[in-house]
Order: structure tokens, then sequence, then C-alpha cells
């Protein structure tokens, strides 16, 4: 027993050491760089409080925190500031849709290649072309972060809403905590080549 406490007492120190040497001068970097970046165009990161309830609030803040580093300084490099919308409502994301100064959409939770599932309610295909015309399809990079399995039409989420054709999404029918972690602490270089993977065919 005293064997293992000892364990324990060494993975949470390393642990800690981890995040003060690795997370904390990155997340440093990135809240300045964003903060004082010029652009006035944003990539909206909406992540669903929709994890097994409609309650999940919790599951925001850990996204954030897993991604705020590495996303952020991602899109700061493509000339974007980021903002973050916690616990995102079906409203949030047409609102997003509307603002012309949103560019660069990221979508976290439950979904399919047709869907997404916001904390309230689930956008599909058919919310986005209900709104065409209302909006301007926007010019960066589209990354949903959900399950990819195809439901209804053959045209993808994303494809509705990005003029640029860069819509990110995983392979397969299903997606994992793991896809995520990996795309958090990457900037999306999982969600890429899995995307490529797909284009290539």
């Amino acid at each position: 027993m005293r064997v293992y406490r000892i364990k324990i007492k060494r993975l949470i120190k390393h642990t800690v050491l981890t995040i003060m040497i690795v997370y904390v001068p990155l997340a440093i970097a990135a809240f300045t760089t964003n903060l004082f970046s010029k652009p006035d165009k944003y990539a909206a990161i909406l992540l669903s409080a929709h994890a097994i309830t409609d309650h999940d609030h919790w599951a925001p803040v850990c996204a954030y925190l897993g991604s705020y580093p590495a996303w952020t300084l991602y899109f700061n490099s493509k000339g974007l500031k980021t903002d973050y919308i916690f616990s995102a409502t079906k409203n949030d994301f047409k609102q997003v849709l509307l603002d012309e100064k949103y560019q660069s959409i990221v979508l976290v939770g439950h979904g399919s290649y047709n869907s997404w599932r916001a904390t309230d309610d689930t956008v599909s295909n058919h919310d986005i072309k209900m709104m065409k015309g209302k909006f301007k399809k926007k010019s960066g990079e589209w990354f949903q972060l959900s399950c990819p399995e195809k439901d209804y039409s053959p045209v993808h989420l994303g494809e509705l809403v990005m003029k640029s054709g860069k819509s990110y999404r995983y392979i397969g029918d299903a997606a994992y905590a793991f896809d995520f972690i990996l795309d958090a602490l990457t900037a999306f270089r999982h969600i890429k080549a899995e995307t490529e993977e797909i284009m290539a065919g």
C-alpha cells in the first residue's frame, strides 16, 4: 500500500511539474498574443455543454483549459483572435454565422456528418439552409470535433458555411476523447490529417 502511495505522489509531482514547465508558459504566451493582436477577424470556438445531459457545464471548462494555448496560438498565427463561447446554444451558433467578424469556426461536442449538438438543441444542414442569404460564407477554417457518422446527406455541415472549402472532420463513424485531446494539444493536426486522408480517398 505504501509503495502505491509513493507512486501516486510521484505521478502527481511529475504532472504538476509538466503543467508548470510546459502549459503555463504556453498559456501566458497565448493570452498575451491574443490580447495584444489587433485583427478584426475572429475564430469562434463553440463548446457544447451537452456531454451526457444538457447541463454538463464542466465539459466546456475542461475543453477550454485543454485547448486554449494551442488553439489560440494557432489562430493568432492565421491573423485571427479567438472567442470561446461556453455552453454554446443553437442561437449562439446562428449569431456566429450572422456576424462577419467570425471567419473560422470550431465546434466541440456530440454530432455527426450533418449535425452538431449544441447545449440546448441540434444544429443541422436544414437549419443552415434555412438561413441561406442571411449570412456570408466564411473564408477561414471549419473544425468539427464530433463523431463523423453520415446521416441523411452527402453534404457535410461545414461545407454549407465555408466558401474556402476548408471543412475538417474525423474519419469513420465515431470520434473519442482521445481524438479531441490530441487535437487540443497539437492544434488540429490530427483532424487535418484525417480529413486529408478522406479527400485522398
